[in-house]
Order: structure tokens, then sequence, then C-alpha cells
């Protein structure tokens, strides 16, 4: 290992190597200190409860419980070193004689431990540095807990990022995660206190797996002056976290432009490429006669035939996938429609404050980019989000208001065939359009979405013999997901059956709709026509104890379809590769002609060497946010909503972990939660998550949503959008 890691520490001056800096602003530091107290949810760092703990109020006082009894429940502590056992104290709202907790420290098996109160759990030394996980079995006796602390503690250090320097002074530890290709050496600057006292002592580590140095650079602060750094991490692509401890008390040191130099790769880390849309002229085609962007509201990917869904129910869809190109690994950026449409409008995600108008400060819109290259646009909207009332409506000439879902639509009688409004509406304005005029036309059919009431036969197409008469009425659902309706499990069945109806229904009107949008343009030549069929995000249809949608980010609220259709122009196949809402914005940028995408997106039409691929969502309509950053098979969520309110769902499907990581590959259920553990990989992507948040979080606080008129919040309530916070 000593080939491995020569160079180590040099002395001087020199010239400043080119690197790509650890603090780039993608990746954000782990900074953890020592305290006492443990805090409550939904604290990011230091001593935390963590994962199955059920918050509830006893005289305003906050209690944390195990949902069950014998439960096991997780708090995360800091370790910073050293081999002095400590006390872990949970104080209880009461004691319970002759009852035990049993705990374990990083999978070390601590033994029991009487309930009595405060309860007394020893944490031996030697415990790993850093973050480590506390799991407690309880024998429930008492009602919960009502606070706890560590002792004895190091006195808390600081950290603060300046620019691309850190600078850290007392008992404190950073630590930073980088993917790397392979070859890369670190390099930086250490720049020791000014004014350094006895007992200081600054390390930098370095992993390529958790607990496991490569090496570890030591020096006290009174050691000479500044350090150049220049330090080989291996010849492996993977990921390198970079640690940089510091003890004792006195003034502070700088780590200066820590970054990596060199390697073997191309600024991939072998992250596979976007997929390449080849035309089949071999080169990019002429933009389109007409195009039309198709967005079903709330479809899952997993209810459409070629994806999953019940064989037969999506024709068309299916017809289209063939011809066009399908892609299989396609989500949304937010789990209801205001954010995700923004997203596909502007080609940036909406990560705070996701819930009212688009602005003129949000760039320019797909319908504005397709006025100013000469297309008609027109807009056919069932949901009130994508209308006048929210800004959505911009750069569109004709807004076909008339299809707005009805206002009383709500009730246990409701009809929904918002589809065939919609192509009413749109082939009577087809009609007005001067001969081979260019237009765009712009979808969002209220399909799947509540109510789940289509006509007959689509209504009765997947209920027949289902032993439940319940309705699937928006008034129902809210009901079911506020906990006012128990739900049997034939009730779930029809509800299930009513939603695949509905989105059965939408596709053969999409049918006739295609055959008759050639016959009014008399589109005929290959080429003139490019449809493109998405949805703005995913239902909650009991898989995690919640409907409708908008308070999770599982993959059923996530994973979404994407189809285009250009005959002649796009060669037919199935896109592998992950894509989102925003590379589907610079795709349509790109293929129609509209000029460079300005977005977060990736055109698909070409391969581009960028950072790897990570897919970021947010719940932006809910105070304080929930968050999600995927890669791999890895999934990690941060739901710090508000007050006490952390967790995923609404009402009956509320889970209160503030924080959840999912393995996809080995639970793609999403019902393990393994927060507290994670190897590098994960601490990585917990790193570019907070980042993105950091980004994107306003300088003021978020405000309460802001007020509308009469007629548009009674179209919110019919859509089950009513007091969405």
């Amino acid at each position: 290992m000593g080939g491995l890691l020569a160079g180590g520490l040099v002395a001087g001056c020199g010239r400043e190597p080119e690197v790509r800096l650890l603090l780039d602003g993608l990746h954000a530091p782990d900074v953890l200190t020592e305290q006492r107290r443990i805090a409550e949810p939904p604290s990011l760092g230091g001593n935390r409860f963590l994962n199955g703990w059920w918050p509830w109020l006893q005289e305003g006082r906050l209690v944390l419980s195990p949902p069950t009894p014998d439960a096991k429940v997780r708090m995360e502590v800091v370790n910073l070193g050293g081999d002095q056992p400590r006390t872990l104290l949970l104080d209880l709202l009461q004691e319970a004689p002759g009852r035990s907790v049993r705990a374990w420290a990083a999978g070390r098996d601590l033994g029991t431990f009487p309930l009595t109160d405060p309860v007394r759990v020893t944490l031996p030394g030697g415990l790993p540095l850093g973050r480590v996980a506390i799991d407690l079995e309880l024998q429930w006796g008492s009602r919960g807990v009502v606070a706890a602390a560590v002792r004895p503690a190091r006195l808390a250090g600081a950290v603060r990022i300046e620019g691309a320097d850190l600078v850290q002074t007392g008992d404190s530890l950073a630590d930073l995660v980088h993917r790397v290709s392979g070859g890369e050496t670190l390099v930086g600057t250490f720049v020791p206190p000014r004014s350094p006292e006895a007992g200081q002592l600054f390390e930098l580590i370095v992993e390529r797996e958790p607990g496991k140095p490569l090496r570890r650079l030591s020096w006290p602060a009174t050691d000479g002056g500044e350090k150049r750094i220049a330090l080989p991490v291996g010849e492996a692509a993977g990921f390198v976290r970079v640690r940089l401890l510091a003890r004792g008390k006195g003034s502070a040191g700088r780590w200066e432009r820590l970054g990596f130099t060199g390697g073997h790769g191309d600024g991939t880390d072998g992250s596979p490429e976007p997929a390449e849309l080849v035309a089949q002229t071999g080169r990019l085609p002429a933009a389109p006669r007409l195009v039309i962007v198709y967005v079903m509201d709330a479809l899952r990917a997993d209810a459409v035939g070629h994806l999953g869904g019940r064989p037969g129910i999506s024709p068309t869809y299916d017809r289209l996938a063939r011809e066009g190109v399908t892609f299989k690994h396609h989500r949304s950026v937010a789990p209801n429609t205001i954010p995700s449409t923004k997203a596909l409008f502007t080609g940036r995600a909406v990560v705070t404050g996701g819930d009212w108008k688009l602005g003129a400060d949000e760039g320019p819109t797909l319908a504005e980019r397709f006025r100013d290259a000469g297309y008609r646009t027109g807009l056919f909207s069932g949901n009130i989000y994508v209308s006048s009332s929210f800004g959505t409506d911009r750069g569109f000439d004709h807004v076909a208001s008339e299809v707005l879902m009805d206002a009383d639509g709500a009730g246990p009688h409701s009809l929904n065939d918002n589809a065939a409004q919609a192509h009413t509406a749109a082939l009577s304005w087809l009609r007005t359009l001067p001969k081979d005029e260019r237009a765009f036309l712009y979808f969002h059919t209220i399909h799947p979405h509540n109510p789940y009431a289509p006509p007959a036969p689509y209504r009765q197409m997947f209920t027949r013999g289902i032993r439940s008469s319940i309705d699937g009425s928006t008034e129902t659902l809210v009901d079911v997901r506020k906990g006012r309706l128990a739900v049997s499990s034939a009730d779930r069945e029809r509800l299930r059956g009513l939603y695949k109806g509905s989105f059965a229904f939408n596709d053969a009107e999409l049918g006739r709709f295609l055959r008759q949008v050639r016959q009014v343009t008399r589109a005929t030549a290959p080429g003139e026509v490019l449809v493109v069929l998405t949805s703005d995000h995913g239902e909650e249809l009991f898989e995690h104890g919640g409907v409708l949608h908008g308070y999770t980010l599982y993959e059923e609220m996530l994973d979404i379809p994407l189809v285009l259709w250009w005959p002649g122009r796009l060669r037919p196949g199935v896109v592998e590769e992950p894509t989102d809402t925003l590379d589907l914005h610079a795709t349509l940028m790109d293929l129609c002609g509209l000029g460079e995408p300005d977005g977060d997106g990736r055109t698909l039409l070409r391969p581009s060497r960028r950072d790897p691929y990570i897919h970021l969502a947010a719940a932006s309509s809910v105070i304080g946010g929930i968050y999600s950053a995927q890669a791999g098979p890895w999934k990690l969520v941060w739901a710090p909503r508000f007050a006490a309110q952390w967790g995923m769902g609404d009402g009956s499907g509320r889970s209160r972990d503030p924080e959840y990581l999912f393995n996809l590959e080995n639970d793609p259920g999403e019902r393990v939660n393994l927060a507290g553990e994670g190897n590098l990989e994960v601490a990585w992507l917990r790193s570019r998550l907070l980042a993105w948040i950091q980004r994107h979080r306003p300088e003021e606080p978020e405000q309460k949503l802001q007020p509308v008129d009469a007629e548009t919040e009674r179209r919110l309530r019919a859509l089950g959008y009513g007091n969405v916070r």
C-alpha cells in the first residue's frame, strides 16, 4: 500500500494544480460534532432520533414512542474517536418496572438495560468514527421518550465553508464524498492556525471503504507552516471519502482548495451516457408541422400495457410505443401537477415553494419557444393548475377554458369524460387554422386522475365481479385518504379497477383523436406529426397505505411513461437509460429546433459529457418539503416537512420517519427503511441531495399558499386539492 499512497504531504509552495474541487456546490459536506442532546426529527446532523419513532403530544410536549410493542427504533450518535465508554440516557414519560430495553451500536449487541427513569445504556469505547447507529428494542411498559442525551461529549467545534475552502476548529469532523474514475490524486493545502495551542491536532483520512483508511495523515497545529497535499487515491473507479478531523481547543485551521486532479476518466465518472435518438436520415430531422404533447394526469408507468399494465388496457399507447421510442425508466421530478408542469415547461426543477403561479422570473416556457419559432399554440387542459389561474397558460395563443374539470364534479355521481371534451375543443381549434399552419398542442387530461369515474363501458371494464360498490369520486377518495372512510380489500381492488378504466377510456379516445387529426390537418407525409405521450406524476393506490398523490416520493409517484412517436424521423426502439421530465424539456427544444436548452435537463438526441445521472425530486408544495435522490440501486428521501409533521403520506397513509433509504434492487416495493446504514455511495448520494436543496432554498421563509378566486378554489377542491398543505 505504500507505493499506492506515495507522495502524502509535501512542504513548500509550488504551482497549484488544476483541480476538481471537493467543495464545488454540488456536494454538501457532512459536518459532525459531538453533542449531549439527542435532537428531535427531522435533524440532519449530530445526535438525533432517526427512524421507527411515532410522535405525539402530551400537554404540548413532544413524546416519541415505538409504534408497536417490541418494535425496533433507531437513533444516531456522533463519535469523534477515543476509547472512553459513554452513556446513552433516555428520559421516559413513565417508568416500566420489570421491563427492559435491548440495545445495539453499529451492529454490536450491547445487551439489555432496565426501563428505569432515566434508562442508562452503556455505549462502549472504540465505536466507528462519525455517525453511529443505535438500535433499541423496548419491552414497552412506558408510554414514550420525552428526551435523550449522551454523556460525556466532547466540546463541540465548528466548521464553516468559505468558497472552495473549509475552515475548522475544535472537535469536529467534515466528510466529503466524491465519485472518481480512477487514478486521481487528492491535492490542496492545509494552513494551520495562526496561534496554535498545545494539544490541537488536525487529520486528513482518505477511505475507499467505510472505516478502512487508505492512509491517515495527521499533524499537530504547532508543526510548522502550511502543507501541500498530494495523495493518490487509487486506480479503481468508485467513491472516495475525504475526512477532515480536528481535535482540541484553539484557533481555526484552513483546508484550501481540496480536490482531485488527473485520473483515467473523461469527466463522466463511469456513468452511462444519455440515450441517442438517431434520426433515420443520419442527421437532425426538420421540425415537425404538428407537435402534440399529451399528458395524462396521474398516470403511473405500471398501468400502461407495454410497461407492465393489464394486457389490452392501452392499445393506442402500446402501438405508438412500438412504432416510436419508449423510455422504460422515465421519472417525474414532483408528485403533483403544478411543480411537475413548471419543470416540463421551463426545464427547471421546482425544489421549494412549488405551490403557486408560474412566474416570469422562472424563464421562458415551451409554448413561448414554440410561438417564437412560428407555431400557433393551443392549450387543452382539464386541470385548473394548467390554466390562466396559475400562469401556466403563458405562451399559448388559444386556451380552451371550457375543458377545465367542472367544479361540481367531486360527488359520488360524477362523470369524468375530460379527454373527449379536450379532443373536441382541439379539433375545433385546428379547423380554424390556415392550411399547413404549424401548431403546438398541449393536452393535460384528467385521466386516470380522480374522479375515477369514466363513462360506460369503461367503468365496469375492470371492476366486474368485485364485491364492492365504492365509487371513485374525489369526495370518496379524499375521505379514504383522511381516514374518514374505512375500506376493505374489495374496496381497494374496485378503486384500482376504476383507475384502470379511466386510463383505458382516455387511451381509446386518444386513438380516435389521432385519426381525426390526420383528417383535419391533412398531415399524411412522414414526419409531419410528432406525438409525445407522458404523465406529470403517478398515483398512490394503497401500496404504502394511501391514495391520490402529492405527499410522498415513493416509486408509484415518480415512475411515469414516456413515448416519442415520430414516424420516419426517429428510429423505433427502447431506451433503458434513466431519464426525467427535465430531459424531456431539453429534448423537445432540440427535436423542434427551438434553440439551445437552457434548463437543467439533458437533450436525448446526442450524448453529452456531464456528471453522473442522479434523479432528484421534490414534493415542493408541502411546507418544508420532501426531497429524494436516486442513483443506481439506492434511493434516499429526506422528509422534514414542518414542525412535528415530518414523514411521508397524508391521512391513513402517513409514515413518520424523517429520513428513508431504500435499496431498489433488493426492495423494489420500498418496504425496508435502511436509513442510518449505508456505504460510500449512499454518503455521496446524500451529499448531492442536500447540496441540491441548499442551492434552491429561498433566503426568505416559505410563505403560505397565496389566495385564489372562489371559482379556482372550487375547481381545486373538485380535484382533491383543497387544503393541500
